[in-house]
Parts: structure tokens; C-alpha cells; sequence
């Protein structure tokens, strides 16, 4: 599907309400989320784990029949940033830690991940693994900083 064919409704919510829009949306959108998050969620509940999962899947669906990874699509990122947080305590360290260590490896993509943006839900499938990555990362900060 090229650029001109994508129906307002799908670039409204892929572009998590147009903020992929902006210049650097990947960055807002994990922003934006993440103090949603923090707000308005408890991130150890069942409640945060369903949001997210339905996150992913709208994700995935409407991502699903794109030909590329379009910078406006930042529903992505929202998927990445959910896991990112996701069985955590919630602490601003956690929040900033987390947010950062994320955009970094969506950023930067190890190279294993980047052979995945091929398949499908590649699109999708990068932030996903991102912030699998994260959240392991906070759980090996907490870890540290419980031992010291």
C-alpha cells in the first residue's frame, strides 16, 4: 500500500493521533506514552498487560500490508515503549532509564533485528524486541542497584 492509499482513520492512529508527524515522532510518541503510562497506569497489572497486548496487535494490524517502515507510523514505538515498562515498579529513574535505553536500541538496531523488518510485521516487530530488550535491561539496573 503506498502513501496515498492509507485511509485518514489509519495515519490518525498510526500516527498515534498525528504526533508521528512531527519531526522526530518515534521520540515523542515513546515520550508521550511513557508518562501516560506512568500517570495513568499501574505497569505490574493485568490491566497495563491487556492494553499492551492490544497495543501490539493494533500495531501489527495496521502495519500489516505497508511497504515500508513510513516515518509517520509511530504506533510502533507505542507497542515498544508498553514493554517496556511492563511487570516494573513504577519510579521516574524507571521511566527515564527505560525511555532512553529503548529509543536507543530502536535507534540503533542490532543486527539480527534489522533482517526482521523484512517479514510482515517486521515494521512492528523491531520495536517489539526493542522493548523486550529494555525491559530486561531496567530488570539487570534494578538487579545492580538492589545488590549495592
Amino acid at each position: 500500500m503506498n502513501k496515498n492509499n492509507i485511509p485518514f482513520w489509519r495515519k490518525f492512529l498510526g500516527s498515534f493521533f498525528f504526533i508521528g508527524k512531527i519531526k522526530g515522532g518515534g521520540t515523542y510518541t515513546s515520550i508521550i506514552a511513557g508518562f501516560l503510562f506512568y500517570y495513568f497506569l499501574d505497569w505490574n497489572s493485568v490491566l497495563y498487560s491487556g492494553i499492551a497486548v492490544g497495543i501490539i496487535i493494533l500495531a501489527i494490524i495496521l502495519s500489516y500490508d505497508l511497504k515500508k517502515d513510513f516515518s509517520w507510523f509511530t504506533l510502533d514505538e507505542l507497542a515498544g515503549t508498553a514493554l517496556t515498562f511492563a511487570f516494573h515498579t513504577k519510579t521516574i529513574p524507571t521511566l527515564v532509564i527505560g525511555l532512553i535505553v529503548f529509543r536507543i536500541f530502536d535507534i540503533f538496531k542490532l543486527p539480527f533485528i534489522k533482517r526482521l523488518e523484512r517479514v510482515k510485521t517486521g515494521i512492528v516487530l523491531d520495536d517489539i524486541i526493542a522493548g523486550l530488550i529494555a525491559n530486561g535491561f531496567l530488570w539487570i539496573v534494578r538487579y545492580l542497584w538492589i545488590l549495592r
